[in-house]
């Protein structure tokens, strides 16, 4: 009886990881975050792009009347959700309440910019010596990936709002949208990582991200928590209230150092699941049915009669 008991996988919990040992190669959380700095702000291909990019948004923003606030910009670059709140604030901001399906469209521009600066990213952490063009061309096939893991990240957007209502009276509202936040943070945000570094097919992507975040000794879910709070903080701090001709320099400030904040995220996420590839388990095989034999017939073997 006892050796029967031995032979049997333990139960595991909704929560529980892989089975899988604890591993020893992923880095520590402030090492990764350390060379995620390293490897994106000593390149001026990344930094230049981010100058760039937030300078012709905020023209184009501008121009078709955004009124605000600035400090919202300063998350395009952020994993989802943050960065699914710019999506809704510029869809609102521009086009009203009747504007809210243009979030998609929008969440679809962000997202291939989100994809190309993860390419870069990765090359720069690859290589140690910057990024190229031919990163941000490598980037292109996690757009499917990133727009995916943004519309997740749009649908817990709108969950975290109706969790701050329901909640609310009771005082948890907050909470409970700060523990949504660092779930899909936690569980999706090697997703792109994945696309870029090894091909795969969405649904592919999004399960072996969910595995890697899972894996026991990584401490992943500690690195999304010591990046939702700080981040969520940032929330609440809005330099630069209106987004007019003139923003405050203050509010330049704050925005373009956010999002190479959120670039440095980046290539530290890169850094961490690189470390773990080889030790991702693939996905279980799907069982297959079980084929019945097949019943004899009941007509006899040599067939009708013929008359």
């Amino acid at each position: 009886m006892s050796d029967r008991r031995a032979a049997q996988p333990p139960r595991r919990g909704l929560f529980s990881g892989p089975s899988v040992p604890p591993m020893g190669s992923m880095p520590r959380i402030r090492t990764a975050f350390t060379r995620g700095v390293v490897a994106t702000w000593s390149s001026t291909v990344i930094v230049g792009a981010v100058l760039v990019w937030l300078l012709v948004e905020w023209l184009v923003v501008v121009a078709l009347g955004y009124p605000g606030p600035m400090a919202l910009l300063a998350h395009i670059l952020a994993p989802p959700p943050f960065s699914t709140i710019p999506d809704s604030s510029l869809a609102v901001g521009v086009f009203g309440l009747g504007g809210q399906p243009l979030i998609f469209p929008i969440a679809a521009v962000h997202a291939l910019w989100q994809s190309l600066m993860m390419g870069m990213a990765i090359e720069s952490v690859e290589t140690g010596s910057g990024a190229s063009r031919w990163g941000a061309v490598r980037g292109l096939r996690a757009f499917p990936t990133t727009l995916a893991v943004r519309v997740i990240g749009l649908m817990a957007l709108l969950a975290s709002e109706l969790l701050s209502v329901l909640g609310g009276s009771l005082g948890i509202g907050l909470l409970a949208r700060i523990g949504l936040f660092v779930i899909v943070a936690w569980l999706f945000s090697f997703a792109p990582v994945i696309a870029v570094s090894e091909g795969r097919r969405v649904l592919d992507c999004l399960g072996r991200s969910i595995r890697a975040a899972r894996m026991p000794g990584s401490g992943n879910l500690t690195f999304a928590v010591l990046y939702v709070i700080p981040v969520f903080a940032t929330l609440f701090a809005s330099p630069g209230v209106s987004l007019d001709v003139n923003p405050a320099f203050t509010a330049w400030i704050f925005v373009v150092g956010v999002n190479l904040l959120h670039t440095a995220v980046l290539g530290a996420l890169a850094i961490r699941y690189l470390a773990i590839a080889d030790e991702v388990p693939e996905a279980a095989p799907r069982r297959t049915s079980t084929t019945q034999p097949a019943k004899p017939s009941s007509r006899p073997s040599g067939g009708r009669r013929r008359r």
